[in-house]
């Protein structure tokens, strides 16, 4: 159940009276703005459409006026359709002075096409798209040339295939089988993809159909026009044709042309409120007013344009004129409620200095315990003495709590902690890698020292536990001199048999950076066993007492390798399960088979060798001669 806190009650009330005048001023202005924002709002939509009729009626006429020349020139035999250089000097210099066309062109009866584009970088590329043999490409060629003052520079030609064919294009096909001009909307051009409206016209020289004249304006340069309109801040305007389809767009959304509104983002609010007003009114020419979560009501307008039944929609927030009205009345808001909203904020800063700031840092504080995270735990003075108490105690608390840790694996402790775990006794078989690691000669040691023995038994596990520790490893128990790591549980590891090799190598080395105990000690520092396998892993005990450990073959197995390290004279024996783990490891010398206590079968075992710097071969410490190069050092070659 939701509980609000004590700071957020006063700000709710303040705010409830507030509110509550402030709605009774807004009311009373809102009747009289919303009239003739609806007004302003009409006179701007009517404005908007008249000029992309004009617009559009423009263009319309300069596209239908230059495929009539191209027709008439054909037709009366002053250009001939095959004459190459005439044919190609008349359409460059048509599309030259006509920079809303995009396409002017002519598809032969054989299929072959030649025409005259203006690319979005402002060149201008002839294109010849010549016959094909049955089951081959066309030929393509494409002089590009870039508009320089008063005349043309030729850039380069391109020569490869095409597979376009004008024959199958709606624009030749609708021309061909008419005798007036054709409007067609089509999204393959010769160059690819380039949506555009197209008009074609059937052309006859001497009675005898030759081919068909194209003429082409990209629905980009549509959407340029609606950019260019002075539409109010956040308003759009799209075009759209009689199926629906966003032709145009005044404002791409994230630069991209969505081609239905579906397309649109749902973060963008205006073409939302537009596709509901369209989806909801079936006819052409509409005003509505559409909710909007982010910009609040939006007038939405539809009207016609001259062409194939397209229409305009237009969508604008209410909000792009009524936000002087809305700050008007807020600042009237203000001003009325000033005395009252001073001696309120002077209560709600009262309550927040002796309640909510106190009560959130201690709440802060709890949730860091419960994340377990008691580093962060201190004692805060409050001036209220039951908090002051209360953050004392959660002091104390956490300090126990940290020494509690010290007693367990953090990994187990903090899942209780926070109560994500039941603790209960329950275990579940999983794959592990279990390492031993004990301080050889500890007896003697301890006979020679006595009570002396601590420091190097506390240095010793000091190290194993921070090695253990940066490779992930949970530290289970110490037994005796001894240490016992699993890895891989409790939580899951891919590399749990290198981690553990790793944490090995880094206890030998560092064990041997110190100066040994006595005069003429072994060279050997460490004695460590590692075996991988699976292992019955959870909370082991009665209801009374539990410990978070592993038991099972695979432990006893890398305990007991311990001894085969002190018989085989070195420092790390590696099963052969934990090889397989490992894969091929150039580090690795392998100790031949040894007889393990428990086990009716011989195991193989590994040790991982390790050079000393700058070494070109002799002792590698674990009393083995070694070849020079034979091995690379441990610490390098198990490098992650």
């Amino acid at each position: 159940m939701y509980r609000p806190k004590l700071a957020q009650v006063v700000v709710v009330l303040v705010m409830l009276s507030v509110l509550s005048t402030a709605a009774l001023i807004h009311l009373i202005w809102q009747r009289a703005a919303g009239e003739s924002i609806e007004e302003i709002v009409a006179s701007l939509d009517a404005q908007t459409a008249g000029s992309v009729r004009n617009d559009l009626s423009r263009t319309l006429a300069l596209v239908s006026s230059t495929a009539e020349i191209v027709r008439s020139i054909f037709f009366q035999g002053a250009i001939g359709t095959n004459d190459e250089v005439k044919r190609e000097f008349l359409f460059l210099s048509l599309l030259r002075e006509q920079p809303a066309i995009a396409w002017i062109g002519f598809g032969f009866p054989d299929g072959r096409f030649f025409g005259a584009h203006a690319t979005a970088d402002g060149r201008i590329e002839m294109v010849e798209i010549g016959a094909a043999v049955a089951g081959d490409l066309r030929p393509l060629r494409r002089d590009l040339y870039r508009p320089i003052p008063g005349d043309i520079f030729f850039e380069e030609r391109i020569k490869a295939e095409s597979a376009y064919v004008a024959l199958g294009a709606p624009w030749y096909r609708l021309g061909k089988e008419n005798a007036e001009p054709v409007w067609t909307v089509t999204n393959v051009l010769p160059n690819g993809f380039e949506p555009a409206m197209v008009l074609s016209k059937r052309v006859e020289t001497f009675g005898k159909f030759t081919g068909v004249v194209m003429v082409a304006v990209s629905l980009r340069r549509l959407s340029e026009a609606l950019q260019a309109l002075e539409l109010p801040a956040l308003s759009k305007a799209f075009v759209l044709d009689e199926s629906g389809r966003v032709l145009a767009t005044s404002q791409p959304a994230d630069g991209v042309m969505a081609a239905h509104f579906s397309d649109f983002p749902a973060s963008d609010a205006v073409a939302s409120a537009a596709a509901e007003a369209v989806a909801a009114n079936k006819v052409d020419a509409f005003r509505a007013l559409v909710p909007s979560v982010l910009f609040g009501p939006v007038f939405v307008s539809s009207s016609r344009l001259p062409f194939e039944n397209w229409r305009l929609v237009t969508a604008t927030p209410r909000s792009t004129f009524a936000s002087g009205i809305d700050e008007n009345i807020r600042r009237i808001a203000i001003v009325v409620l000033a005395i009252a909203a001073l001696a309120v904020a002077t209560a709600v800063g009262f309550a927040n200095f002796l309640f909510a700031r106190p009560l959130a840092r201690l709440a802060a504080q709890l949730r860091a315990v419960e994340r377990f995270s008691v580093e962060s735990v201190r004692h805060h003075p409050t001036f209220l003495a039951e908090l002051n108490h209360f953050s004392q105690a959660l002091e104390r608390m956490a300090v126990g709590l940290s020494a509690f840790a010290r007693y367990m694996p953090l990994d187990v402790v903090r899942p209780l902690v926070e109560g994500s775990i039941e603790p209960k006794p329950g275990a579940e078989l999983c794959e592990v890698t279990v390492m031993f690691a004990d301080l050889p000669g500890f007896t003697e040691l301890t006979e020679r020292l006595g009570p002396g023995v601590e420091p190097h038994l506390t240095r010793f596990l000091t190290i194993a536990v921070a090695a253990i520790h940066a490779e992930g490893g949970t530290v289970d128990k110490f037994i005796g001199d001894a240490v016992m790591a699993i890895w891989n549980a409790p939580g899951k590891q891919a590399d749990h048999a290198a981690r553990a090799c790793r944490a090995a190598v880094a206890i030998r080395a560092t064990m041997h950076e110190d100066a040994p105990t006595a005069v003429g000690e072994n060279a050997i520092r460490v004695r460590i066993g590692i075996n991988s396998g699976q292992a019955l892993v959870g909370n082991i005990g009665s209801v009374e007492r539990l410990s978070y450990t592993a038991i099972g073959d695979t432990v006893n197995v890398a305990s007991r390798l311990v001894s085969i390290a002190k018989e085989r004279g070195v420092e790390i024996v590696l099963s052969d399960a934990t090889m397989r783990e490992l894969g091929a490891e150039p580090t690795t010398r392998p100790l031949g088979l040894a007889i393990v206590r428990g086990k009716a079968l011989p195991l193989g075992v590994h040790t991982i060798d390790q050079l000393r710097a700058g070494s070109a071969g002799g002792s590698d410490g674990n009393g083995d001669d070694d070849g020079g190069d034979a091995h690379l050092p441990a610490t390098q070659a198990l490098r992650r």
